[in-house]
C-alpha cells in the first residue's frame, strides 16, 4: 500500500493517476494526518505539496520508503507563478512524475499524458499553426512524450487529417450495438451477455433497436443529413443467427445506402459461417473485422476464447472466398502467459493471411473484465516484456507494407504503452477516426450505446447514453428515442 498526503490542494485523481502510471493497481490510502505521515508504519509514503512565497508557487513531491533500515528519500520541485487550476494540475503531475521517475528508473513512453488522446492535441497545435516539428518538441517539453511517440503522433495526424477537415453538422457516422457473445473473454470490459442465457431476448432487442434505428433515421433523413460510416460492433455481432442478421442490416439499408464505409465485426470465429458472411456480403457490408487476438491455442484457451487458431485461418479464408477485400485483424500485446515468440507467431500468421488493417491493442485490465477480479495486478511486468512486444510489432506490421493510422490510450494499459491500428495503403477505417478524434457526431444504437454530438463552433461533445440493462432498454426505447431526438435537434435544426 502506498500512503499518500496532500498540502494545500484536493487534486488527489490527478496526483493518484501519476502514481498508479508506476505503481499500476498498488492500493493508494489518503492521509489525513496533519502529522508526520510515516510515524510509525513502515512502506511507501508520498507527498504532493503545493508552496507559495513571495507571490510564487512551488509544487513539491517527496517519496520515503521506510520499509528498509536506509529509509530513501527523493523531493521532485516544480514552479510557475499565478497558474490557473489547469496549469496547477499539470504541474502537479509533473513534478509527481519527475520524482517517481527519478524513484524507480523509469521513463514511461507517454509522460504525464493519462486520460488524454495524444493526436488529438496535435491537431489542435496544427490548427493553431505549429509545424511539425515544433509539435514535437512541445509534447517532449510540456508532457515528457518520448520522441519516438511524439514522432507516431504526428504520423497519425498527418494521416487523419484529410478524414477529420471537414466541418459538417449534416454528415454524421452511425453505431449499431449488438451486446451478445458465446461466452464472455476474461480480459473484456465491453458490454455483453452470453447469447445461450440470453435467447429469449435476442428478438425484443433487435425490435426496440430497429424502432431505435427507424425512428431517429427518418429525423436525420428529413434534415438532409448524410451518413459517412456505419460501424456493427459488440459483443459480438455473428453470435444472433443469419435470419436475425438479415433483418437487420435489411433494416440498416432501409435507411441509409452509398455510405463511404460499412464495417461489421466478426470478432469470434466461432460465431462464423458461410451463411452469415453471405448475409453481411449481400448487404453492402465493405469492411469486416475477424480477430485471433493471439494465434496460440493455449492462450486462446486461458483468456476464454472458445475456438483454436485453426478457426480464424479458415474464417478468414471464408471470408476472401466470399469476396471480402478489406478485413481486420486484432492482436492483444501482454496476454497472461505470453512471450515475445507467441507475438513473434501471431504476426508471422498475419503475414501469411494478409489482412488491410491490423489493430494491436495493449492489454489493459478494465474494471469490469474477469481478470480484474481474479488479480487487477496482471499486467503489471517486472521487465519491459509488453513494450518489447510492441515494439516488435511496429517494426514486423511497418516491413509487412502497414502504416499506422489511428491510436489511443487507456487507463491501466501495460506499461503505460497505447493501441495502435494499422492499414495497408489507402485501407484507413473512417469509423475509428471519426470516434478517436470526436470531430464529427457518431449517431450510436442500442444498449449502452453512446450517442456523441458535435457542435463544431464551440468544439465540443454532447453526449446521450442508453440504458445498458437488455430489458430496461427494451422496456424504455421510447424514452430513449426521445432524448436522442432532443440532442439532435439542439444539433440539426
Amino acid at each position: 500500500m502506498i500512503v499518500l498526503k496532500l498540502i494545500g490542494h484536493e487534486y488527489l485523481n490527478e496526483v493518484s493517476d501519476i502514481i498508479k502510471l508506476f505503481y499500476g493497481k498498488e492500493s493508494i490510502k489518503l492521509c489525513s494526518d496533519s502529522g508526520n505521515i510515516a510515524s510509525q508504519e513502515k512502506g511507501i509514503f508520498i507527498t504532493s505539496n503545493i508552496i507559495i512565497n513571495n507571490n510564487e508557487t512551488f509544487f513539491q513531491s517527496l517519496y520515503l520508503d521506510t520499509s528498509n533500515d536506509e529509509k530513501d528519500e527523493y523531493t521532485a520541485i516544480e514552479n510557475g507563478i499565478s497558474l490557473s487550476p489547469k496549469e496547477t494540475k499539470k504541474a502537479l503531475k509533473i513534478s509527481m512524475y519527475k520524482l517517481l521517475s527519478r524513484v524507480t528508473g523509469k521513463e514511461l513512453p507517454w509522460g504525464v499524458l493519462t486520460g488524454i488522446r495524444p493526436v488529438k492535441i496535435v491537431h489542435k497545435l496544427f490548427d493553431k499553426g505549429m509545424q511539425s516539428n515544433d509539435i514535437v518538441q512541445y509534447l517532449r517539453d510540456e508532457y515528457y512524450v518520448s520522441l519516438d511517440r511524439a514522432l507516431l503522433s504526428i504520423k497519425v495526424a498527418l494521416t487523419e487529417k484529410k478524414y477529420i477537415k471537414e466541418k459538417n453538422r449534416k454528415k454524421v457516422s452511425i453505431y449499431v450495438g449488438i451486446p451478445f457473445c458465446p461466452s464472455r473473454c476474461n480480459y473484456c470490459s465491453f458490454t455483453s451477455n452470453s447469447i445461450d442465457k440470453n435467447k429469449d431476448l435476442v428478438k425484443p432487442y433487435l425490435n426496440a433497436m430497429m424502432t431505435e434505428i427507424r425512428q431517429v433515421s427518418q429525423y436525420l433523413k428529413s434534415k438532409g443529413v448524410n451518413v459517412q460510416s456505419i460501424y456493427i460492433g459488440g459483443g459480438t455481432p455473428t453470435s444472433i443467427n443469419a435470419e436475425e442478421l438479415g433483418i437487420l442490416l435489411e433494416c440498416i439499408n432501409e435507411s441509409w445506402h452509398d455510405n463511404e464505409e460499412f464495417t461489421c465485426e466478426a470478432g469470434r470465429p466461432d460465431t462464423i459461417t458461410a451463411e452469415k458472411l453471405k448475409v453481411i456480403k449481400d448487404a453492402g457490408v465493405t469492411r469486416l473485422s475477424i480477430n485471433p487476438q493471439t494465434m496460440d491455442d493455449e492462450t486462446l484457451v486461458r483468456i476464454g476464447r472458445k475456438h483454436n487458431h485453426s478457426q480464424i485461418i479458415e474464417c478468414f479464408h471464408l471470408a476472401r472466398s466470399l469476396g471480402f477485400d478489406n478485413i481486420n485483424m486484432d492482436m492483444i500485446l501482454g496476454l497472461p502467459g505470453e512471450n515475445l515468440k507467441h507475438v513473434e507467431n501471431t504476426l508471422e500468421w498475419i503475414k501469411k493471411m494478409n489482412p488491410e488493417n491490423v489493430t494491436v491493442h495493449t492489454m489493459a485490465i478494465k474494471r469490469a473484465s474477469i481478470y480484474n477480479e481474479i488479480n487487477p495486478n496482471l499486467n503489471r511486468y517486472s521487465d519491459d516484456l509488453v513494450s518489447k512486444m510492441m515494439e516488435l510489432s511496429k517494426k514486423s506490421l511497418e516491413g509487412f507494407g502497414y502504416n499506422p493510422y489511428y491510436l489511443y490510450r487507456q487507463k491501466h494499459m501495460a506499461q503505460n504503452l497505447e493501441n495502435i491500428g494499422y492499414c495497408k495503403k489507402d485501407k484507413e477505417c473512417i469509423y475509428n477516426i471519426q470516434i478517436m478524434e470526436e470531430k464529427q457526431s457518431i449517431v450510436a444504437f442500442g444498449a449502452d450505446a453512446v450517442t456523441k454530438a458535435y457542435f463544431q463552433e464551440e468544439d465540443r461533445l454532447e453526449r446521450q447514453h442508453n440504458i445498458k440493462d437488455l430489458k430496461l432498454y427494451i422496456e424504455n426505447i421510447d424514452n430513449q428515442i426521445h432524448k436522442k431526438l432532443e440532442l439532435l435537434k439542439s444539433l440539426i435544426q
